[in-house]
């Protein structure tokens, strides 16, 4: 077994069939690719043919998931049929700076947990708080009592097997002036950290010398490359920033931005990371050509780097 295991996350939205038996017919009133993305049988099979271990579950596919399924132990059977895992869910906390918040974050977390539980999973990639845009900036005592919460919240993860990774986003409240902090404040015990490649260097973090800082501390990755490192200000702290509908691409497929992944596939060597890389193709218009590109850099320019 190699020490990186590599998972994808499901940014494939809703997917209305489990299985396609007529697929011939079903391709013929369309004509087109649409076919092809329309059940869980083919897009985890393609999982599988492109060297992924695991997926990732998106919080929002859930209720069209378990349409299909009924439960989430039924959708986890059913990937491992086709030799895919779950390797975890996303989750956010929004408002979780806001005590009146406190037992709803709770509850809605505990929700979560049980859920990956379920799948089979054993991470829980946290958002740690909403947009920054209408809250920011967050004073000291907002950044204490969102780690405050955080690390309840990561308590009871524990409990139930599983790891909350905090995965911080470029536009959210958590950013440049407290990312560190709000690291820092949180229980190292119960709270780790999902390092999202992509989100940190836009926020203006160094991803390499992020990782040898709190390498001890990351439990996962979201992995993904940008060609935006260091955006400014009115720009990570605007309105809807990364959904801006004016053909901006914030992420791109690892290899084809900026960022140094030899450099930080030496350091996963150095500290001997053992567990799940998650890639992340969040902005692609072709979610299939952006899992093949992605799976061949890491399996061919990182791997005999360290694997």
């Amino acid at each position: 077994m190699t020490n990186i295991r590599l998972s994808h996350m499901s940014h494939w939205k809703t997917v209305p069939y489990r299985k396609i038996d007529n697929f011939r017919d079903f391709y013929y009133e369309e004509k087109s690719n649409l076919a092809y993305y329309s059940d869980w049988d083919r897009i985890l099979r393609y999982h599988h043919a492109t060297g992924y271990e695991g997926i990732e579950i998106a919080p929002w596919d859930l209720p069209d998931m378990l349409a299909l399924f009924g439960t989430p132990q039924e959708f986890s059977s059913f990937a491992k049929e086709r030799d895919v895992v779950v390797s975890g869910m996303f989750h956010g906390a929004d408002l979780s700076h806001d005590p009146r918040k406190r037992e709803e974050i709770l509850q809605s977390g505990m929700k979560a947990v049980k859920t990956i539980q379920a799948l089979g999973g054993t991470h829980m990639n946290l958002c740690p708080n909403s947009n920054y845009y209408g809250i920011g900036p967050l004073t000291r005592e907002d950044i204490q009592q969102s780690a405050a919460v955080i690390s309840e919240l990561g308590q009871i993860a524990i409990e139930h097997g599983i790891k909350i990774g905090l995965h911080n986003e470029f536009f959210c409240a958590i950013n440049k002036e407290n990312h560190r902090e709000f690291i820092e404040s949180t229980d190292p015990k119960s709270v780790f950290y999902c390092l999202d490649t992509a989100q940190i260097a836009i926020i203006g973090e160094d991803l390499v010398q992020f990782y040898e800082d709190y390498h001890d501390r990351i439990c996962t990755f979201h992995l993904k490359d940008t060609a935006s490192c260091c955006l400014p200000d009115k720009i990570r702290y605007a309105k809807d920033v990364e959904i801006v509908d004016d053909g901006t691409r914030w992420f791109w497929e690892p290899g084809e931005g900026v960022l140094d992944f030899k450099g930080l596939w030496q350091l996963l060597k150095k500290h001997e990371f053992k567990g799940w890389v998650t890639v992340e193709t969040d902005g692609t218009p072709d979610l299939l050509a952006s899992m093949a590109l992605s799976s061949y850099f890491v399996k061919h320019d990182l791997a005999h780097i360290y694997q």
